[in-house]
């Protein structure tokens, strides 16, 4: 079997690497080790962490610190991975077999979908309304809905919009999910970003078919921990380990660790605190270029995160856009194609100040010039 290119990673990594600014990535500012550990705690590591396998599905102490991001968590409905894209790839591979089909929320991180249709499972696309603030269009929901639906898959707080689902949403995606006996597969990795400071609900409790996917790279700003997590009814969690032995084995022995300590109450809610502070204070500035831009480029605000999704209304593709950004300007953002809708980019604000505000004015280079007559920018 042959897996198509994973666009949007793939276009990550090409170009990330390759500018003087890359306002591309969907996490926030990474933290710094001693933004955890004190330098007595930093010292007890180095003297005595042994760098050794830990438990395969994850330790029991850092099992149970995920609990507490839950309500009415079991440890045994855990399991952990590296990174939320192996746990994305285990259910993908898991769940669904040859007659089975896939709901799939767009705009969306498009790893499952690009999955189980290598597998050679139909997947049918629902969409998220923007004209209405990127809200839920419940009909496209239940269109792509029938008896052979095995996965109804969404991201909440949702990647690249930024918008959160409502209570009523949730419970409508809940109502048509149990009348076909379909799993909700809910990423949930940008849970804890939210603007209001309130962490939004999570799917979990709220029907016994739910899997969620978790980790530390986004709402927490620890990407290079390489932390993600499965959470789901206990036989689904059995079924998820065999993928895990033939992927990675285990995580690291320090992610473990530091892991285990970032998801303690106390401090998750002080990275929360921190990662919030940052974000709100750059959507100000963000929001100010996007206004200096009327006429051209239009956003809905995020209720979540550190990244937006305007469309732009210029005579170009988004990525002829984001190509002419990177050649001429060495900025990169990403288009909007990388999740299946035209006309937007992706942009991440949640980055040092001036590092923002000097990446932004690179990309008014490129907007200016695609504003000139249509004959001008195509000589």
């Amino acid at each position: 079997m042959k897996i198509e290119e994973f666009k949007l990673e793939r276009t990550l990594s090409r170009f990330q690497n390759e500018v003087k600014y890359d306002l591309s990535a969907s996490g926030i500012y990474p933290m710094f080790i001693n933004e955890i550990l004190d330098e007595k705690e930093m010292m007890e590591v180095y003297q005595n962490l042994q760098l050794k396998y830990v438990h395969t599905a994850g330790t029991r102490h850092f099992r149970e610190a995920i609990t507490t991001f839950y309500n009415d968590m079991d440890p045994s409905n855990v399991f952990i991975t590296n990174g939320a894209s192996e746990s994305l790839y285990m259910v993908a591979w898991q769940m669904v077999e040859p007659g089975d089909e896939v709901a799939f929320m767009v705009p969306n991180f498009m790893a499952i979908a690009q999955i189980v249709e290598a597998n050679g499972i139909r997947v049918r696309y629902f969409n998220l309304d923007p004209k209405q603030g990127w809200s839920l269009d419940t009909e496209s929901l239940r269109q792509a809905v029938n008896p052979k639906t095995k996965l109804i898959c969404v991201c909440n707080p949702n990647n690249p919009t930024g918008t959160i689902l409502d209570e009523v949403q949730m419970k409508e995606i809940v109502d048509i999910a149990d009348s076909v006996g379909a799993y909700i597969v809910s990423d949930e990795v940008y849970r804890g970003t939210e603007r209001s400071g309130e962490v939004c609900p999570s799917f979990w409790g709220l029907y016994d078919k739910v899997i969620i996917i978790g980790g530390l790279s986004k709402a927490f700003g620890l990407p290079g921990l390489r932390v993600g997590w499965i959470n789901g009814p206990k036989d689904i969690i059995d079924q998820a380990w065999p993928y895990h032995d033939y992927l990675t084995v285990t995580i690291g022995t320090f992610s473990d660790f530091l892991g285990t300590r970032a998801l303690q109450p106390e401090m998750r809610e002080r990275i929360f605190r921190r990662n919030r502070e940052i974000a709100s204070r750059n959507l100000e500035i963000f929001s100010d270029w996007v206004h200096s831009h009327e006429g051209v480029i239009s956003f809905t605000s995020p209720q979540a995160g550190c990244f937006a999704f305007p469309t732009f209304d210029l005579p170009v593709n988004s990525w002829d856009l984001v190509m002419d950004m990177v050649h001429n300007n060495s900025v990169f953002v990403v288009p909007g194609s990388c999740f299946g809708i035209e006309n937007h980019l992706r942009m991440n604000f949640g980055v040092e100040r001036n590092y923002l505000i000097q990446g932004l004015e690179r990309i008014d280079l490129t907007i200016n010039r695609f504003k000139q007559p249509i004959s001008s920018v195509t000589s």
